[in-house]
């Protein structure tokens, strides 16, 4: 028979945080943040290529626009624009669980921040191209002036232009952050 004893648990010291730990872990935020701020241009550039633009006919009375082009044009836009950032949200979101996923809390604070910084330079990258021809052809624009494609923003009251739907750039940090956990949830051991 052998003789059992019990004897607690020794208490386990924490390895001390470094100076090189944050220092590693700012330098992952501040990559993730600027990747992410590097990526809202061609974002926006996209965005414009792919959303459906409605065309202004010149008559005698100004510009028509036909209403189910108008309407169909509206919500084409803010959809791409939903699409768009929520597929390079999660672009970002793999990005950053294959290579700054050991700095955890920091990572998905820079998803958030750089997610929400990106979508608001891809809306206003991708409202611009031909924003200013247009606006000038609508206000001198006369029978007969050959026919133009819209904006994809709306004018608002200060002349510049706005996301008809600003709520969508909330879909950059979400599919990021989607991305992120989905990655957390299946190796849970690889996060600091």
């Amino acid at each position: 028979m052998t003789d059992f004893v019990w004897a607690p648990p020794q208490p386990v010291q924490a390895a001390p945080a470094g100076p090189s730990r944050w220092r590693q872990d700012l330098t992952r935020f501040t990559a993730v943040v600027v990747g992410s701020v590097l990526l809202g241009a061609p974002a926006g550039l996209l965005w414009a290529a792919v959303a459906p633009h409605p065309m202004a006919h010149f008559v005698p009375g100004g510009a028509v626009i036909t209403d189910g082009e108008s309407t169909k044009a509206v919500v084409g836009g803010d959809g791409s624009y939903l699409l768009v950032m929520l597929a390079f949200g999660l672009l970002c979101g793999v990005l950053a669980w294959l290579f700054a996923r050991r700095s955890g809390p920091w990572t998905v604070a820079a998803l958030v921040v750089g997610g929400v910084l990106a979508a608001l330079i891809a809306a206003a990258v991708g409202l611009r191209p031909g924003a200013a021809e247009t606006i000038q052809a609508l206000r001198s624009g006369a029978p007969g002036h050959p026919d133009i494609e819209l904006y994809l923003g709306r004018m608002g009251e200060d002349g510049a232009l706005h996301l008809r739907a600003p709520w969508a750039a909330v879909a950059w940090p979400v599919g990021a952050l989607v991305a992120f956990l989905v990655g957390a949830l299946r190796r849970p051991e690889e996060l600091d």
